[in-house]
């Protein structure tokens, strides 16, 4: 039945109705697994203690303020006048939090559902621009739409879309930006051979993906590591096409330059601007009214910076860079059992949990399609599967030189789409090619895995929308004793 739904979807996808339309309906998909339930857990979990509380008052006056100790009852009950006058010392960019707070304003700041309403629509809308770059990078509307589905049943990525903390948001800009340095390659691709000049051009796509990037790293720093990568690949790209189109290659020397002020202009300004509630304020944290703002604000960011440089304290869920690659420490959000029937629907006890785990299927596939393509790529470069892979290493491979900093698997978000994406492109290579050319069923071991993808969500959908479930259920989904 799956299998000649597949060959049926490839004979159609090129139809002119087929990639907007399913598009829809796997947005859709999306959207329900990100938007169900969500007002559930009614607390504020792991780190939404920090970031609910300081988008609110940042929204308030333009900086964060303190809450006093144990606030987080008064604000869960509706109570969200409990801040303090003193300013708060908060070590993450501005941007995030004004998302958050944006959410919150259709809803009210005493809504758990308006918590996180910002991080639920950027998640779902996270899904369309997925397939579009698989469009791009793979030609295939009906492989865009594989893309499509597996992003919309990505464990992780559904958990963090649930959940008012800054790495949904910040997936959601590295992969915008993504797309536009996407769309910068093939328009300089065709530039280069159709007028084979060598004049320095500057490159609008590339203005917009500095812009995106820019207002991911008034996210998180981390932002810092995509606008770095993406700079240096169009660099490569730009290399080796040269040497393709028979022209000099040391003349992408200059232009490489060019790209580099094109990026980290606009970049510059984005974080800037996030940071104008605290510029033009007198009383955030850090700020001298009295003194130049620059430097004040310099101030603050070295003082950041020593917070995170150092950051070492133990965490029952830390979990470091390889540990992320195989799931070893998933983060868990909220745990509580219910004995007396509350919050638990038609069962009379249950286990309420939100952890953060990815879907397996994707993330072990994605990891092994990632593999892969690094391998084609050493042997001989390839700009649209080497794309994917340097999306993948900016995610992760800074991460590795932090093996002592207290991290999280849900850190990870940030290279889920890439994961999927790399599972995607080599799907694609398999249906195109075979293994050695001798698959004869191969929209079968296609289907295989896009069920085998939906058998996984199934199994753990219950503690990626926090749903009530018989205890002995949670158990089962603790697949290892160390999850727990």
């Amino acid at each position: 039945m799956i299998t000649a739904s597949i060959k049926l979807a490839t004979r159609w996808s090129g139809h002119s109705r087929f990639g907007w339309l399913t598009t829809l309906v796997i947005t859709f998909i999306g959207a329900v697994l990100r938007f169900a339930n969500l007002a559930n857990p009614k607390v504020l979990v792991f780190d939404e203690t920090y970031y609910v509380k300081d988008a609110y008052t940042l929204g308030l006056f333009g900086s964060e303020r303190k809450w006093p100790e144990n606030a987080n009852a008064a604000f869960e009950a509706g109570d969200i006048s409990g801040f303090l006058d003193s300013a708060a010392y908060v070590v993450h960019p501005p941007f995030g939090k004004w998302v958050i707070w944006l959410g919150m304003q259709p809803f009210g700041a005493e809504s758990p559902f308006g918590w996180r309403f910002a991080t639920a629509l950027l998640g779902t809308l996270m899904i369309p621009l997925v397939i579009v770059i698989a469009r791009k990078l793979i030609g295939s509307n009906f492989f865009a739409a594989v893309a499509g589905l597996l992003m919309a049943l990505e464990g992780l990525s559904i958990t963090l879309s649930r959940t008012a903390i800054l790495d949904g948001i910040l997936a959601f800009f590295v992969v915008l930006g993504f797309y536009f340095t996407i769309l910068d390659g093939e328009q300089w691709r065709q530039r280069l051979r159709s007028t084979r000049s060598s004049s320095l051009m500057l490159r609008p796509w590339l203005l917009a993906a500095g812009l995106t990037l820019g207002l991911a790293i008034s996210v998180k720093w981390s932002g810092l590591y995509f606008l770095a990568a993406f700079g240096l690949y169009t660099l490569v790209i730009d290399i080796w096409l040269r040497g393709k189109f028979g022209m000099p290659r040391i003349l992408a020397i200059g232009q490489g330059f060019l790209n580099a002020l094109t990026l980290l202009l606009p970049a510059l300004i984005a974080y800037l601007v996030s940071w104008l509630g605290w510029i033009l304020g007198s009383d955030g944290w850090g700020r001298n009214s009295e003194g130049n703002w620059l430097e004040s604000l310099w101030a603050y960011h070295l003082n950041a910076f020593g917070f995170h440089t150092g950051l070492a304290s133990d965490h029952p869920y830390q979990a470091n860079a390889f540990q992320w690659l195989i799931s070893l420490r998933p983060t868990a959000f909220f745990f509580e059992r219910y004995e007396d029937g509350e919050n638990c629907g038609l069962l009379e006890n249950c286990t309420v949990a939100l952890t953060a785990i990815p879907n397996l299927v994707i993330w072990f596939g994605g990891l092994l399609a990632v593999i892969w393509i690094l391998g084609r790529n050493i042997r001989q470069l390839e700009p649209r599967s080497f794309a994917i892979a340097v999306g993948f290493l900016a995610g992760w491979l800074p991460w590795v030189f932090f093996l002592e900093r207290t991290t999280f698997q849900f850190y990870a978000v940030v290279y889920a789409p890439f994961l999927v994406l790399a599972l995607t492109f080599g799907i694609h290579h398999y249906w195109r090619t075979g293994i050695a050319r001798k698959a004869t069923n191969r929209s079968g071991v296609i289907a295989v895995l896009l069920f085998s993808t939906a058998v996984f969500a199934t199994y753990f959908l219950s503690i990626w929308l926090a749903l009530p479930v018989p205890d002995f259920i949670w158990r089962m989904q603790m697949l290892m004793p160390f999850w727990i």
